[in-house]
């Protein structure tokens, strides 16, 4: 993402490798993340209203933290809002089977682009960020739902993806080995569609099956070697090692996001976002991602947390940290 806003190009350079993909990987990830905080391939059976409700919370902040950034001249299509509203899809299907989880995601794989595309050619509507439509709510839902730069109904089926990988069991050399397998298939079909049928389109943010299809199934593809990297105690130390800087980068991800948002905004007279000239562009790539591994690796080092993921946490445990204590006296008078 930071490479996609910083990256210098011109006005008739085409479609850079860092466009679009990285934050359909970003979603895939929180699919995954998810069901992996809630047990993986073995769910818990017991307190899963507190996890439906830590996640609707977890959502309504990123929204907040959305809406703020979208108020900055930064010129970055922000993620955060759209990001808290799927993960408010998410919460009814948070611990839905494996068969559901699949048929869901495929209905909506090939059912929302139709509808989208439906409402662009009623309505004229494009995607122009939540806060550029004024005081239209419903104008704001369709931008939020169907026809902004992230589409929620569009991209659930994403974080269904990785949710569904996370339920099939990530430890599973043989699971690694079918996402790798199945993530290459769905993505050659998506962008071999493209380049081969008149008016498939798979461009980033065009929303289309193909893009979904093509950029969701390289980004399991990615998560699935990077898994297989681990496999055996020799290659998991080396791949480790290798990796220890976008380890790093990875706990922090949500506060070097909103930090690099804030950086390039101050720069706007410089860009904005996709308008930088080489010669800021590229050393602002590698301060913020330097500057980003550093953090990663400094709180890592300390044991502590990203400030805005543990306020995330915080903030999403709050409702629920009295009950919590009160489990854990109730077990202690037990044990003695």
């Amino acid at each position: 993402m930071m490479a996609a806003h910083t990256w210098p190009r011109d006005a008739e350079q085409g479609e850079l490798l860092v466009d679009g993909r990285p934050s359909v990987l970003f979603a895939v990830v929180a699919g995954v993340a998810l069901g992996l905080v809630t047990g993986g391939d073995i769910p818990p059976t017991g307190r899963r209203g507190a996890a439906r409700g830590r996640l609707a919370i977890r959502a309504a902040v990123l929204v907040i933290m959305g809406l703020l950034l979208w108020m900055l001249p930064s010129g970055i299509a922000i993620i955060l809002d759209s990001y808290g509203l799927m993960f408010l899809l998410l919460v009814p299907l948070l611990f839905a089977g494996r068969a559901t989880l699949a048929a869901v995601a495929l209905g909506f794989l090939v059912a929302a682009p139709l509808v989208r595309d439906r409402v662009v050619e009623l309505s004229g509507l494009e995607p122009t960020g939540p806060l550029a439509l004024g005081d239209d709510p419903g104008a704001v839902l369709v931008d939020w739902l169907l026809t902004g730069y992230y589409p929620a109904l569009l991209w659930l089926p994403l974080l269904l993806a990785g949710l569904l990988c996370a339920r099939a069991g990530l430890g599973s050399t043989r699971v690694r080995g079918l996402m790798l397998g199945l993530g290459a298939a769905a993505s050659v079909a998506g962008y071999g569609a493209a380049a081969v049928l008149p008016g498939v389109d798979a461009e980033a943010h065009s929303g289309t099956t193909a893009e979904l299809l093509g950029a969701g199934g390289l980004a399991i593809a990615i998560i699935a070697a990077a898994l297989l990297a681990l496999d055996g105690p020799e290659p998991r130390r080396i791949a480790l090692i290798l990796a220890a800087p976008l380890t790093a980068l990875g706990r922090v991800a949500l506060t070097v996001y909103v930090a690099h948002v804030l950086v390039i905004a101050a720069l706007a007279p410089l860009g904005p976002a996709g308008r930088f000239e080489a010669a800021v562009g590229i050393p602002l790539l590698i301060g913020l991602s330097l500057g980003g591994i550093a953090l990663g690796l400094a709180l890592q080092a300390l044991g502590r947390r990203g400030p805005l993921e543990w306020l995330l946490s915080t903030l999403a445990g709050l409702p629920f940290r009295e009950r919590e204590q009160d489990d854990e006296g109730q077990s202690a008078r037990l044990s003695a």
